[in-house]
């Protein structure tokens, strides 16, 4: 296993930590990709409406974190244009 690898799993597992069950690996083999849904107020407290929300995708590149930055993509789930 190449250090790169193993620094991108202890990295996914950091974020995984953080953010919980918004943080979800979708593809766990190298290029790993990676997303985290963003929310101003958290599922768990249901009296406040969330009207924004987004998905942060990164897809990694091989040499991650060394040489290269991730590939960033924004997705709107609710509320921006």
């Amino acid at each position: 296993m190449s250090d790169h690898v193993e620094e991108q799993e202890m990295e996914a597992e950091a974020l995984s930590a953080i953010f919980d069950t918004h943080f979800t690996v979708t593809s766990d083999t190298q290029p790993f990709c990676w997303s985290v849904t963003l929310m101003p107020v958290p599922e768990e407290q249901e009296e406040e409406e969330n009207h924004v929300i987004i998905e942060l995708k990164a897809t990694l590149p091989l040499d991650y974190p060394e040489i290269s930055l991730p590939d960033l993509e924004i997705q709107v789930v609710k509320g921006l244009t």
